[in-house]
């Protein structure tokens, strides 16, 4: 498996150098290291992102990919070479577009958990587009048990592409309203539609479902529940 990158939006309109050298060259070097070693089977870290705005839903693995940031242009870069590695070489490759996967153990910079980080430090949280986007929350124990699924069945084709997601948009202001029922709500800040932001994200896992028959997927509500307890009861700190 490899979910090593340098992840964030925002970031790569700051940064974009960072981006070609750990997502492009980083992901270039593993497939190369797969063709020296003889590694035949690699499973990669692909995103929502690379589909950029649509009007058409679900999003669907074979429609054409129109990334808006260099974040979702490198996880199509990344695609295109494993795509020439699949054919050149004969590594089996899996391309795993994740819709934003949220969890315990999360990233302090994904939108739930920076909104728990606000409530406990006391701290403004910014809501961009006015809390008008929607997003297709998947539950990292869920992808987990998707990941084993995945590996404990034979590849047929050299390179295929799945997303990963629980086809369940939710908008993000019915998610603050779900945390604030858990959570002391934060100072909030609205602010407009950053220029890189994607409006909403809806992925059709049908594709998914009928190779791994992986079909209960945890819903958002007790997805939420079980961070906050998590939190609680280790006492993380940020």
């Amino acid at each position: 498996y490899n979910f090593a990158a340098q992840a964030g939006v925002r970031y790569s309109l700051k940064n974009p150098k960072t981006y070609n050298s750990y997502n492009i060259n980083g992901f270039f070097n593993i497939l190369e290291n797969a063709r020296e070693k003889k590694i035949n089977r690699i499973f990669y870290a692909s995103s929502s992102s690379i589909y950029g705005d649509s009007k058409n839903f679900p999003l669907t693995e074979n429609l054409n990919l129109n990334p808006k940031n260099i974040y979702a242009l490198s996880k199509k870069v990344n695609e295109e070479l494993a795509q020439l590695y699949s054919v050149l070489y004969g590594i089996k490759l899996t391309g795993l577009r994740f819709f934003t996967v949220y969890g315990e153990w999360g990233r302090p910079d994904m939108f739930i958990m920076k909104y728990i980080i606000s409530s406990i430090q006391n701290k403004t949280f910014y809501l961009n587009n006015f809390g008008n986007h929607y997003r297709d929350f998947t539950y990292i124990k869920d992808v987990n048990k998707i990941l084993n699924l995945l590996l404990n069945r034979s590849q047929k084709k050299n390179h295929e592409i799945l997303n990963i997601c629980s086809s369940n948009p939710v908008k993000i202001t019915s998610v603050i309203s779900n945390l604030n029922k858990l959570i002391t709500k934060p100072k909030i800040k609205k602010l407009p539609l950053q220029t890189a932001d994607v409006l909403k994200t809806h992925g059709s896992n049908l594709k998914m479902k009928k190779i791994t028959n992986y079909k209960k997927f945890t819903n958002i509500k007790t997805g939420l529940l079980n961070v906050c307890n998590w939190i609680k009861k280790n006492k993380i700190k940020f």
